[in-house]
């Protein structure tokens, strides 16, 4: 029997995996309600599928409802949800935040439904690129077992690598993502400053950095184990060299992000403490 499916807030996650599931030929999309019919009438042209709902309580009743709306907007989003009088039963209610849990959707779960929350770890900046690049890409799931055996097949069948998280971590799990994809886009801006500053044009540098930013992701690969991925002045106890990055920077916002980094990256280290507090040393700040 076919799945049916709605999606409330169909931006780039919904688009997504509303074309993947698609393509895949593992559901059909009922209903789509977006902030304008404009942006409803953009995502059912790629995902290929659906028609327009103007208000969330209007949506015909489906068998798994998709919330991929801002973070922000899913508590209401559910207050509305939980209004709509065709809400089925038994249905499967999903966001995929990866900060909230599937807590958020408690109205839902008061309305008969099943709840649970699937968080690709990714970037979505593109969906013509996320698509793509989509296979491979591991989710994190939570919420009422009933609802978890039928998400992870479908989420299994576009390609997903599913696995399972503590809810009452979910704020740790979301910190990861951030520390792994949106800060390593800020030490890309600071590399590039720092390429500036010695004069290089901004197309040869962040050829330059994406470049070994990409072979530091394929050490982690390999190893699994930042301890042993590690190269540099820090883990081969340069205090020298250390001092001078220091003083070459003249942004103190620069050079107190450094230094936080090194010292954080030391403990990744097995130097003496004769030897690290020499890199704390040399890491202080005027």
């Amino acid at each position: 029997m076919t799945v049916l499916v709605n999606i409330i807030g169909a931006g780039h996650v919904g688009k997504t995996l509303g074309h993947l599931l698609v393509k895949h030929q593992l559901v059909s999309i009922g209903a789509i309600c977006n902030a304008s019919e404009a942006s409803t009438l953009s995502a059912i042209a790629f995902i290929g599928q659906g028609k327009y709902c103007s208000d969330i309580v209007e949506l015909p009743p489906a068998d798994m409802t998709f919330i991929t709306t801002p973070d922000d907007f899913i508590l209401a989003t559910s207050e509305e949800l939980s209004k709509n009088r065709l809400i089925k039963s038994g249905s499967i209610v999903i966001h995929c935040s990866g900060s909230l849990t599937s807590d958020a959707l408690v109205l839902m779960r008061e309305r008969g439904c099943y709840v649970a929350s699937v968080h690709p770890m990714r970037s979505f900046a593109r969906p013509e690129l996320s698509v793509a690049q989509y296979s491979g890409t591991y989710c994190a799931l939570e919420g009422d077992s009933e609802a978890l055996f039928e998400i992870r097949n479908l989420f299994n069948a576009i390609g997903s690598n599913c696995y399972e998280i503590n809810k009452k971590k979910k704020s740790s799990y979301h910190a990861a993502g951030v520390f792994a994809s949106n800060y390593l886009v800020t030490l890309a801006q600071q590399a590039l400053l720092c390429m500036n500053d010695a004069g290089v044009e901004d197309d040869i540098s962040m050829h330059v950095i994406t470049n070994i930013m990409r072979g530091t992701v394929s050490n982690l690969e390999q190893t699994l184990s930042p301890i042993q991925s590690l190269t540099g002045p820090i883990k081969r106890g340069d205090v020298l060299t250390i001092e001078k990055h220091m003083e070459s920077f003249t942004n103190m916002e620069q050079k107190d992000l450094y230094a936080a980094l090194g010292n954080a990256t030391l403990h990744l280290t097995n130097h003496d403490l004769a030897k690290k507090k020499q890199i704390v040393d040399a890491l202080v700040i005027d």
